[in-house]
């Protein structure tokens, strides 16, 4: 898990982020008494490749622990991505991570406390977390030049200047008798009158190890400092970087971190500060679209409180034969009839709602939201069984497929066996309904390998053409009970042979007063009545189940 913060570990990977320089935001004085300073996106430049920014333990460029991966500048100031190195450093860092970002900027030009440009060189993870405290700044000259004390066990050379002069040149002399000779460069140029330039470093803690070209804090004569240190301050006084005075600061700054659900934060239950914003009904996938009833004749009233009854005529075969003619009797036969009636399934759901949801606000919305959910409810089951109506007709007549030529898919071949035997069984075929199996071999079929005298046009989302006159679906392999789900299966059926009718507008919907109790009786009720018109126009093809 993410630490707290924007300054965070991602995930379980050794890469960090965080808001490395806040723009805006006036740092504190720091140690050597410079005023504060503010940065703008304006005033700072990155550098292309965010690469070059070494990522240090407390400002020590000898304890390098990353590099950036990305730096960007935001309406809240720079963020950054760090990734630390793979290395015994590395991971002990990652094991006890400091949480705070101290960003180094060099060049730094400003006017006032406005910062006008400077540029990024570098960054730090610190212990403190306040930005631009305890600063350790570029020298003028006459300031003292100082290093953080080194621990007793190590030997340094002890070296104090306060001079407004510098000397020509200055001999080193360790105990073994090694000498070397520095010269110093002169004084640098005088500032800008209206641009204040300085080098500056900013850390939120005193005691931070810092790159030994810029010096420590406020010096004091007695510190220990080595003599690379005091001739590398000089050299940075006298020499431009990058076209600016040598008094430009560098700026070390470390930075809080930026949170907001920690203890006692504005977006926290306690706080109760900043409130989320109230968006209403949520996005929950389409609503329901019935997809199998109006496969076959789907009718709207005229359901009748006893049902409906019909018959059907059976005149046998070879009712008309040939005849001798010459006044002999010609060829005779009967017929017979059947019945056939219809069944009726009804649908319901009530409740009472209470008056309050309807009188204050807020409430209606939630409920109409909930009686949409009743009324997809209904779509969906009675679609449901509009499909489980079709299967029982279709399975009661299962075929066994039989073999095709291995130039297409086996699926192309039982769907075209299966819309010709509704041809066969004296119907015109107008749908199709394939199991899963059988639609990704069809949707998959590239269009040379499809028969050369029929057409078919399949889409994602389960539905295709046949000759641009029977519809075809996808079912769920749970429909086509009996049969092998890992099999392929079809079934075939025409839309006069089976009608489904549904009473008027669908669902009813029925609203009441509860007025003894303040409430409203609200109900959804409906009727599918299914009447099996022609068995004969269906037929199904697929494998036993096992």
């Amino acid at each position: 898990m993410p630490e707290t913060g924007l300054f965070e570990r991602v995930d379980d990977t050794r890469t960090i982020r965080g808001l490395l320089l806040p723009f805006g935001e006036v740092s504190r004085p720091n140690a050597s008494g410079n005023e504060p300073i503010e940065f703008s996106a304006e005033s700072i430049s990155l550098p292309r490749d965010p690469s070059v920014v070494t990522l240090n333990d407390e400002h020590d460029r000898f304890a390098p622990l990353g590099r950036a991966t990305s730096l960007t500048a935001t309406e809240r100031g720079i963020e950054a991505e760090f990734a630390i190195a793979d290395t015994d450093e590395g991971d002990a860092y990652l094991a006890a991570p400091k949480r705070k970002l101290s960003a180094e900027v060099a060049g730094i030009v400003r006017q006032g406390a406005k910062a006008i440009r400077s540029k990024l060189t570098g960054a730090a993870v610190v212990h403190e977390g306040a930005f631009a405290s305890a600063a350790l700044f570029a020298l003028a000259p006459g300031e003292e030049i100082t290093e953080e004390p080194q621990p007793e066990d190590e030997a340094h050379l002890q070296v104090a200047l306060a001079t407004e002069d510098l000397p020509e040149d200055i001999t080193a002399v360790t105990p073994e008798g090694q000498t070397a000779v520095y010269t110093p460069e002169a004084s640098p140029a005088e500032e800008t009158p209206n641009a204040e330039e300085e080098e500056m470093t900013a850390s939120a803690n005193a005691g931070a190890t810092v790159p030994v070209t810029l010096g420590g804090n406020v010096a004091t004569k007695n510190d220990e400092i080595e003599p690379s240190a005091v001739f590398s301050a000089m050299h940075a006084v006298k020499n431009s970087m990058n076209g600016q005075s040598a008094d430009a600061e560098t700026l070390l700054a470390a930075l809080s971190d930026i949170t907001v659900n920690t203890t006692g934060g504005l977006t926290t239950a306690a706080s109760g500060v900043l409130q989320p914003a109230w968006v209403g009904k949520l996005w929950q996938g389409k609503r329901y679209q019935r997809k199998y009833i109006d496969l076959v004749n789907h009718l709207y009233g005229g359901i009748q409180l006893g049902g409906r009854k019909g018959f059907t005529l059976d005149q046998g075969t070879a009712l008309v034969q040939h005849w001798a003619g010459n006044k002999t009797e010609l060829p005779t036969g009967k017929g017979t009839t059947g019945t056939k009636g219809s069944s009726l399934r009804k649908y319901g759901y009530g409740a009472d709602v209470a008056g309050e949801w309807f009188d204050l606000e807020g409430g209606a919305e939630v409920i109409q939201a909930f009686f949409e959910g009743v009324i997809d409810s209904y779509a969906e089951i009675t679609d449901a069984d509009a499909l489980e109506d079709i299967m029982t007709v279709a399975l009661a007549n299962v075929v066994t497929p039989g073999t095709f030529p291995t130039e297409y898919p086996a699926a192309m071949g039982i769907l075209i066996d299966a819309i010709e035997a509704v041809q066969d069984g004296g119907d015109d075929p107008t749908f199709a309904l394939v199991n899963p199996v059988a639609w990704r071999q069809l949707i998959q079929t590239p269009k040379d390998l499809v028969p050369e005298f029929v057409s078919f046009n399949f889409s994602t989302g389960g539905e295709g053409n046949g000759d641009g006159k029977v519809q075809i679906r996808k079912a769920p392999a749970s429909a086509f009970v009996g049969l092998d789900p890992t099999e392929i299966a079809v079934v075939a059926g025409a839309k006069n042979g089976l009608e489904l009718r549904e009473q008027g507008t669908t669902p009813i919907q029925v609203e009441a007063l509860n007025i003894a109790k303040h409430g409203v009786d609200k109900a959804v009720v409906g009727y599918l009545e299914t009447f099996v018109v022609r068995p004969e126009s269906f037929v199904a093809f697929g494998t036993d189940a096992a």
